[in-house]
């Protein structure tokens, strides 16, 4: 859709790809023009790989990637902090007026996505000619494969129709159309199929020039799994996509194994800073590092190609005041690295994630493990109406999702802050706000050099709990819903693990039956596994869910949302770039 006469594409690494043969990483990060020629050179070939996974850091990670994945949905609400482009994306409101946020998050996607997908095609095309030895060739060309496919599946997704381009495009195009839907089904499919068979086993398996985070065979299972099923829902449904779902996702956990994939027995170890170099259940992450040059790290960072999931979920904790809700008083917090940086961008929907989604908190110890209730003292000399606040000790700021009862509430030395609807029947407690709300601590990064810093830890996209999901919502719309019930109950035994303190019937009481599995029970189990992780908005579009369950459960947005909006408007700056030919319309209602 763009108007190209070159592409330009930085040549950075990521530090887990390097050149067979060679006797160094690259160690420079110029701009250079690709060309054929370019591309039909190892050089070419690994510079185009490597530039399209930074490219990558651009989109997941980002604030505004994080608007419209996140927002608008079931589960969350615009925190205090977001732009107006975010609360456009999170109520609906003033969405299809040109707000510019939300057309520059939007065209953002496209810039690069089909930047990208140029320079992939180049490396399809030319690149053949790089590598006499077939297994390197194999091994480059199928992670092209798979990023081209993951590319137009983001795109298809989230538009609809749109432009398909397979070839490499190096002179000036004024002119594109949208491609049907299933032409682009097609394409992703067609790659996904073939990069599952020549992708490596394992990150850096057998000599593989492509380590750490790099896609794997058990990347394209995941994604082709995901592709069938979302294509069985859309317009260019085929007959045996659910089947083709079901299939592929069972043949990854068959073959786990092989790919050096599982689930860990405790779902906190998932998230676990410690696990992320070898975390068995990532199936394919974006990596970050503290370098400056190689990992594009800033110092201080609140924009750009960082990982800003550590502190978007954060409140504002340290502008709690200790006579709080009276003005006055010091604050009972700091602004400390193992707290976060509070942008509060994000937050919880109560009436859904309390009252429905996390209802059950007593067996199901996921709530737990996915958010920050307590903030304990690092501010000395602070005290509240209630009592002096002992640093390391004494808990400042309390977010129970439940009511203590009018005695501890009394006694509690700190802040308590109630869910809404909670607070509202409980006579003198604070209700959380947008700006005061459980942060979700599955992405804290306590290794960040700085409290303000963005974080160095991969942004993990395919998840192999997810594949049991995927699975369970293909046997659903088979009517198999005793399969649908076993991959949920894998991951509901799963979810009732701690390490201390664990009922003796917790296992039992998370199991549930073929006939309790519906749709709403999936969508819900996907809230509960895989909360704030950037797949909710495609999981409501995908599953025709959005509007209903966002007018049954999101307050904010009910008013405004329209039938129109299960997809993304098309960028006007994108439109406006075709001016030969026939216009590119826009999606419907926009």
């Amino acid at each position: 859709m763009k108007s190209y006469k070159k592409i330009a594409v930085v040549l950075t690494t990521l530090g887990v790809i390097g050149v067979s043969g060679c006797k160094k990483i690259l160690d420079q990060s110029p701009k250079a023009n690709v060309t054929p020629d370019v591309l039909a050179s190892a050089g070419g070939v690994v510079g185009g790989i490597t530039g399209v996974y930074s490219d990558l850091r651009n989109l997941w990670g980002t604030e505004g990637f994080l608007y419209y994945t996140n927002l608008g949905v079931d589960e969350t609400l615009a925190g205090g902090g977001a732009s107006n482009g975010g609360v456009a994306f999170a109520t609906y409101k003033n969405y299809t007026n040109n707000v510019s946020d939300v057309y520059n998050a939007l065209g953002g996607v496209f810039n690069i996505a089909y930047q990208d997908i140029n320079t992939l095609n180049g490396v399809l095309q030319y690149g053949v000619a790089a590598f006499p030895d077939a297994p390197t060739r194999t091994a480059y060309l199928a992670q092209a494969k798979f990023l081209r496919a993951l590319y137009y599946f983001h795109l298809v997704q989230t538009f609809g129709s749109v432009p398909l381009h397979t070839t490499f495009i190096n002179t000036a195009t004024l002119s594109d159309s949208r491609a049907p839907v299933a032409d682009v089904y097609n394409q992703i499919i067609k790659d996904l199929t073939e990069a599952s068979a020549e992708l490596q086993n394992k990150p850096g398996e057998n000599g593989s020039p492509f380590a750490g985070h790099a896609a794997t065979k058990a990347s394209a299972l995941y994604l082709l799994s995901k592709a069938y099923l979302t294509r069985g829902w859309s317009s260019a449904a085929q007959s045996g996509d659910f089947q083709s779902a079901l299939t592929t996702a069972q043949t990854l956990i068959s073959t786990k194994a092989t790919y050096g994939v599982d689930l860990y027995q405790n779902y906190a170890d998932a998230y676990a800073p410690a696990n992320d170099a070898t975390n068995k259940e990532d199936l394919f992450a974006i990596e970050h590092s503290t370098d400056t040059k190689y990992g594009d790290f800033t110092p201080g960072a609140s924009g750009g190609k960082i990982n800003g999931w550590a502190y978007f979920f954060r409140p504002n904790y340290p502008t709690v005041n200790a006579n709080y809700p009276a003005s006055g008083g010091s604050g009972v917090m700091t602004r400390d690295i193992a707290n976060g940086r509070p942008f509060f961008r994000v937050r919880p929907n109560y009436d859904y994630v309390n009252n429905v989604a996390f209802a059950d908190r007593s067996n199901d110890y996921r709530y737990w493990n996915t958010f920050q209730t307590t903030w304990i003292a690092n501010t000395a000399n602070i005290t509240t109406p209630r009592g002096s606040l002992t640093v390391g000790t004494d808990t400042a700021i309390w977010m129970p999702p439940y009511d203590p009862g009018a005695d501890k509430r009394a006694s509690f030395k700190g802040v308590i802050f109630l869910p809404p609807s909670v607070a509202a029947a409980t006579t003198g407690a604070n209700a959380s706000t947008n700006t005061f709300f459980p942060a979700l601590k599955k992405f804290d990064d306590p290794n960040r050099p700085s409290v303000n810093d963005p974080s160095s830890r991969p942004v993990v996209l395919f998840r192999f709990s997810e594949i049991y999901l995927i699975a369970a919502e293909a046997a659903y719309k088979l009517n198999d819903l005793t399969t649908a019930a076993n991959m949920i109950n894998v991951l509901r035994t799963r979810a009732a693990y701690r390490t201390t303190g664990m009922p003796a019937n917790a296992v039992a009481n998370m199991q549930i039956t073929p006939a309790q599995v519906t749709l709403d029970f999936i969508l819900d189990e996907r809230t509960r596994e895989l909360y704030g992780e950037s797949l909710r908005w495609w999981d409501l579009t995908r599953t025709q869910s959005l509007i209903r369950r966002v007018k049954l459960y999101n307050a904010e947005a009910a008013p405004n949302i329209q039938d129109f909006m299960t997809l993304r408007p098309i960028p006007q700056t994108e439109i406006n770039l075709v001016t030969q030919g026939p216009p590119i319309p826009q999606n419907p209602g926009f």
